[in-house]
């Protein structure tokens, strides 16, 4: 019995039969394509709803509804979630979204609201707002009027060390029944802090320092003697001396200087 082996095909044929095959598959894919995109957009996918959940106490849903659906882009497949979330956290007052597809054809978002801890002001720039992260975020500050927000200022980007600065004085001002209503850090990094009462006092480029933290302590001890000694308030004090520090009486105007002076500090003790 005789055997005969198959007969290879000529190399251009089998170039010829391996490209019809390559150019059926991708006609085939892209047919594929063409008809899963078609299918992904038609109307059928539309987003039908936005579920808002959270901490909405300050973020109105209308307001977010209003602002923030027009800027969403694609249907329930296609939608980004990534674009859609920066859409929601760039909208007032909210601090971090979470956007999830929820079947049938509609999205649910989580949000967070800012909690603000005090009125941020910077050189150039309008008032905002400081959150409980040091961040500052831009919104309606009429919404905190009323709310007795400390006042924060110092040179771009410092918010949050401007903030956590007041934390560690206010502890200390409630020793003495006071509180912080401004705290400034000043170009040249020389603190300030004006207290509720009126008070204004010079911190010194380090008032966490445990020197001015003396200092301030003693201030505060000897302020009710020094007030009852002179019959008048004290207005402002100068913490930089090393050794003490420097008041100045309310009223009180030191020689040769006019009624626009009277914050200069004289060394405690002396009266004009």
């Amino acid at each position: 019995m005789s055997h005969y082996a198959p007969r290879e095909l000529p190399l251009d044929i089998r170039l010829m039969q391996g490209t019809s095959r390559a150019l059926f598959w991708l006609v085939a894919l892209g047919c594929l394509f063409v008809a899963g995109h078609w299918l992904m957009q038609r109307n059928w996918w539309d987003i039908r709803a936005v579920r808002l959940q959270g901490d909405l106490q300050r973020i109105s849903p209308v307001t977010v509804r209003a602002e923030a659906l027009p800027q969403l882009r694609g249907n329930f497949l296609t939608i980004n979630l990534a674009q859609a979330q920066r859409v929601f956290e760039s909208l007032p007052w909210v601090r971090t979204a979470v956007v999830q597809r929820l079947w049938p054809m509609q999205l649910a978002v989580t949000l967070q609201a800012q909690q603000p801890v005090a009125i941020w002001r910077e050189p150039g720039s309008a008032p905002q707002l400081v959150n409980a992260q040091g961040q500052a975020f831009t919104a309606n500050l009429g919404e905190v009027q009323g709310l007795g927000l400390p006042q924060l200022s110092g040179p771009a980007g410092t918010s949050a060390q401007v903030l956590q600065m007041s934390q560690k004085l206010q502890p200390l001002m409630q020793e003495f029944h006071q509180t912080v209503a401004t705290l400034a850090q000043g170009s040249g990094g020389n603190w300030s802090v004006q207290t509720r009462s009126g008070l204004s006092i010079d911190l010194g480029s380090a008032p966490d320092s445990a020197a001015t933290q003396t200092r301030l302590k003693q201030f505060m001890t000897l302020m009710p003697q020094l007030e009852a000694r002179y019959g008048r308030s004290i207005d402002s004090v100068d913490l930089r001396y090393p050794n003490g520090f420097a008041v100045h009486l309310q009223g009180v105007d030191l020689p040769g200087m006019n009624k626009t002076t009277n914050k200069t500090p004289q060394p405690a003790g002396r009266k004009d």
